[in-house]
């Protein structure tokens, strides 16, 4: 390699695959770099949100080789990002994250050393509009219930109500948002959508009414059904906190694909428990795992999910060809795509 070649860390596990390696190989200009882990390392059932010390504890093993590759890495692919960043890595110019998630980068330091930041939004956005699809139907057609007979060996009737002309908010109109309008558009619901751009005059074609962030309640009335899907920047924090959960219909699902932080799950439980709404789904949580002891694996009209509305299939690819797209952009000086805004989303 030349010593002029952009040194790239590969610190996604799945990128480490030769198929992958071989590619980055062949690109001018380009040396690629691995972020080991152990043999055994489990990684991808820990949540991403929060930068971990170095090593992991899924690369203890590692710790020296971890360290050199990161002293050396002048971009890198991540989910996962270790504390005290540019420390660790201070050539670093790009991240380019391996999901729609951010506040780890920021988190670690990213925009203080005015480190670029890119992420991998769109790559999951149909698969998990599939998959919020998926649970409405469950709860509205009432397949839990028709399962549970089946179990039982009872063949009782379980009718459920049509999704026709139903009123869906989301909070969120990104690629993750866009994805389950256009969905459930397919099944004539009406769409109102919450974005931080709405103002008089702005429309969207996602979005049958477009609400500003302080219109919140005022949207959540309205609703049968409340997706999740916006960032988790410091002002989405508990976003949907007691006094929104009770600015929600009676007969309302919540639905939350986006951040676990974005949702305060103490008052979920305790509107669960009072019949403030009639059912959450939930894929994400804070923090993750979701403790074991917590009252919303057995509330009746919890649905719960270990983080895994995102389909797997073929995500690693899209997610390579996004990455790679970016790489060439950088080595030609070109704008990237993706690119995140951390101080306009509120990380200092």
């Amino acid at each position: 390699m030349s010593t002029k070649d952009l040194v790239v860390c590969l610190g996604f596990p799945p990128f480490h695959a030769e198929a992958f390696l071989a590619r980055l190989r062949a690109l001018p200009g380009v040396e690629p770099i691995v972020l080991p882990i152990d043999d055994d390392g489990e990684w991808a059932t820990i949540s991403p949100a929060v930068p971990f010390a170095e090593p992991p504890p899924w690369a203890q093993s590692v710790a020296a080789e971890r360290r050199e590759a990161l002293e050396r890495a002048e971009t890198i692919v991540t989910l996962h990002v270790p504390d005290k960043l540019l420390d660790r890595a201070p050539r670093l110019r790009w991240i380019q994250g391996a999901g729609a998630g951010m506040e780890q980068f920021a988190t670690a330091g990213a925009r203080r050393h005015g480190v670029l930041v890119t992420n991998a939004s769109g790559v999951s956005a149909a698969s998990m509009a599939e998959w919020v699809v998926g649970r409405l139907l469950q709860v509205w057609k009432r397949f839990r219930e028709a399962d549970l007979h089946q179990q039982r060996h009872v063949f009782e009737r379980t009718y459920g109500a049509s999704v026709k002309d139903k009123t869906i908010g989301i909070v969120g109109l990104g690629a993750i948002g866009c994805a389950v309008s256009t969905r459930l558009r397919a099944f004539d619901c009406r769409i109102l959508g919450l974005k931080r751009s709405a103002a008089p005059g702005v429309v969207s074609e996602h979005a049958d009414v477009l609400y500003r962030p302080e219109q919140l309640h005022e949207m959540l009335g309205e609703c049968d059904a409340v997706v999740i899907a916006a960032p988790a920047v410091p002002e989405t924090h508990h976003l949907i906190d007691a006094a929104a959960l009770s600015a929600m219909r009676m007969d309302a699902i919540l639905v939350n694909v986006a951040r676990g932080s974005l949702v305060d799950e103490v008052a979920l439980a305790d509107a669960m428990k009072s019949g403030t709404i009639a059912a959450a789904i939930l894929d994400v949580f804070d923090p993750e795992p979701l403790d074991p002891g917590s009252p919303l694996w057995d509330l009746p009209g919890v649905y719960v999910s270990a983080h895994s509305s995102v389909s797997v299939d073929r995500y690693m690819e899209d997610v390579f060809e996004i990455f790679f797209q970016n790489l060439e952009r950088f080595l030609a000086n070109e704008d990237l795509v993706n690119v995140l805004d951390l101080e306009a989303l509120g990380f200092e």
